[in-house]
């Protein structure tokens, strides 16, 4: 069984992806609510630098709330092997 972990997005998530991974949780995920909790891509590279072994990403991202442009340079500069974003 795998065991993933979500949270809003906003200060302090990097400690608690840190935590999630310190526990043996495979992957750690942020919600996409920008008006509520801020940047989640921004939160994402926080948690990137914070962790090393756990899979990182958004929820469900809403493609009205960017730009398509917007969501790839967003994603751009990510270097983990595991980034996908489905667009539909």
């Amino acid at each position: 069984m795998r065991l993933g972990m979500v949270a809003p997005a906003g200060p302090g998530v990097e400690d608690l992806a840190a935590r999630a991974e310190e526990l043996g949780s495979d992957s750690f995920w942020l919600y996409d609510t920008p008006m509520a909790h801020g940047d989640p891509f921004v939160f994402l590279s926080l948690c990137a630098a914070a962790t090393i072994r756990i899979k990182l990403g958004i929820g469900v991202t809403s493609p009205s709330l960017r730009a398509g442009e917007l969501h790839g340079r967003a994603a751009g500069p990510v270097r983990r092997p595991f980034c996908r974003l489905p667009r539909g």
